[in-house]
């Protein structure tokens, strides 16, 4: 799909939220600066949390489990990853009542081809992005 801005990412965002369930994993995948961030804010935001999102490239994990949300959210990047064997360092597969969004999924290795969502977003010339939204999960 092509998204044209800014807001039409977030409202992607908004939809997917909408779907995810506890000890899903989305990834989201795309050269720096594709929009992954955007869409991820508008995930979090949807699910409840009220507070400012950014991005975690620095500090790698920010995870967000206030009150009144309807499903915590750890959201990791893994940009500043050297080896793949580092992910299971982070923990981020120890509490599955969470919903898990990884940018930088490639940089995470075997552990995260078990994603329930894989989302790949590329920008394009005139500024608009495609997306490509892969749900493997199985639903009845």
């Amino acid at each position: 799909m092509i998204i044209p801005d800014e807001a039409h990412m977030h409202d992607l965002g908004v939809q997917l939220a909408h779907g995810l369930a506890p000890g899903e994993i989305v990834t989201l995948s795309g050269p720096l600066g594709a929009g992954k961030t955007v869409l991820a804010r508008a995930i979090i935001g949807e699910l409840g949390f009220t507070g400012d999102v950014s991005s975690p490239t620095f500090a790698i994990i920010h995870e967000y489990d206030e009150p009144g949300m309807r499903l915590p959210v750890v959201h990791a990047d893994l940009y500043r990853l050297d080896d793949p064997e580092e992910i299971e360092e982070l923990g981020l597969f120890d509490n599955r009542d969470r919903v898990l969004l990884v940018e930088w999924p490639g940089m995470g290795g075997a552990a995260l081809q078990a994603a329930d969502i894989e989302i790949v977003i590329e920008p394009l010339p005139d500024g608009s992005r495609s997306v490509e939204v892969k749900d493997k999960r199985k639903r009845i």
